[in-house]
């Protein structure tokens, strides 16, 4: 098969900063590197397309892992396949080989940059990985995902990232559509190789998913996740609508997540009747155990606050929960030794069809001031 990686290489690194990729189907071995000030177009029926055993990330900025910032990076349209089928384990070494993370993308020190109107097919592990981002936007995004990986994250943020607009995120993944995660691992998960930093200033606005893993996960775990806004979650999701976590990323490090305002919360879970997509339970369950995936469905709430996380303002609002398979999951589940501060509710209601109502709200925790107005007990 024709490697077109020299003549796309070639390109990024001519003399037009606008470059536009025509339809056609383009296999590359080794990353794309992207420079300052490009405005990189695909057809929306251009493929990318990762080669067998090609064991690499398929697009970074010239910067990345570098100091200082790339500035004014736009990357659109197009489909970038990551061919997981055909790879290399994900997680090892191979001789002179760096280490396969298996991410589609990655963007470490970008200053207004855009990424829109791309799919993302198949990767090993994440379509995206963005950190050390100021003034960014991911918007327009559809993940065409063969789910039988486990950690298919989507649009994946950590930090240090500031002042961002994630929107109109579709498609089903086989663990975060979105996640912001404060702390975690960048390339090979040595404890030296912890990306962290604070998130700060991000809205997340309409995400999509049938039968998709989680949709939110807020991650803080030595650093600060602050002044976030989550609106619009539709769709149907194996594990949590959003989650408040810190997954002892950095053991005994502080969290703290705060001001985070989530709003019309239209999601439930999905029902598990014929015909049925067994791809994500086979991985889930072997990846995680037999039954995780099952449990999960049945037991794991809409919204979940984790054990140990420390929260301050939280509001949660316009919560319309129609739930048509059978579970006992409640809407909201703080777990033990989870503390919020403060926890506004408002307009949250539920509806069973199939089985008998779940609980509103379970708190095993800790909330010191609870405000809460116009909620509907479980119809």
């Amino acid at each position: 098969m024709k490697d077109d990686t020299a003549r796309l290489q070639a390109m990024l690194d001519g003399e037009s900063r606008d470059i536009f990729i025509p339809e056609g189907c383009y296999t590359i071995s080794k990353p794309l590197k992207i420079h300052d000030n490009t405005h990189l177009k695909l057809s929306n029926s251009a493929v990318i397309r990762l080669a067998d055993n090609g064991g690499c990330f398929m697009l970074e900025n010239d910067r990345c892992e570098k100091e200082g910032f790339n500035h004014r990076i736009t990357v659109e349209g197009g489909i970038w396949d990551g061919n997981n089928e055909h790879q290399p384990k994900r997680g090892v070494r191979g001789d002179q080989r760096p280490y396969f993370i298996g991410h589609i993308m990655r963007f470490d020190g970008v200053l207004d940059f855009t990424l829109k109107n791309v799919t993302f097919k198949d990767p090993s592990a994440y379509a995206m990985q963005i950190l050390n981002a100021d003034r960014f936007t991911v918007e327009n995004i559809t993940f065409d995902y063969n789910l039988i990986n486990p950690n298919m994250d989507g649009v994946h943020i950590q930090g240090p990232a500031k002042n961002g607009v994630i929107r109109n995120i579709k498609g089903a993944t086989n663990d975060d559509l979105v996640a912001l995660n404060c702390n975690d691992a960048f390339q090979d998960w040595e404890p030296e190789s912890i990306s962290s930093g604070d998130i700060e200033n991000i809205m997340i606005d309409g995400l999509f998913a049938e039968n998709g893993y989680t949709g939110v996960r807020l991650l803080s775990c030595g650093n600060q996740l602050r002044n976030i806004s989550i609106r619009n979650i539709f769709g149907t999701y194996r594990f949590y609508g959003a989650s408040f976590t810190h997954h002892n990323v950095i053991p005994g490090a502080k969290v703290w997540i705060d001001h985070v305002d989530i709003s019309n919360v239209y999601c439930s879970k999905p029902p598990q009747t014929e015909p049925l997509d067994t791809r994500p339970i086979e991985c889930i369950d072997k990846s995680y155990g037999k039954g995780v995936h099952a449990n999960a469905v049945k037991h794991e709430p809409i919204i979940w606050f984790a054990k140990g996380v420390c929260c301050g303002s939280i509001s949660i609002s316009n919560l319309h929960r129609r739930e048509e398979s059978q579970t006992q999951a409640p809407a909201i589940r703080i777990d033990e030794t989870a503390v919020i501060e403060r926890l506004a509710l408002d307009n949250i209601a539920q509806h069973f069809t199939a089985c008998p109502p779940a609980p509103l709200i379970v708190n095993n925790g800790t909330v010191k001031e609870l405000i809460g107005t116009h909620q509907s007990p479980s119809l």
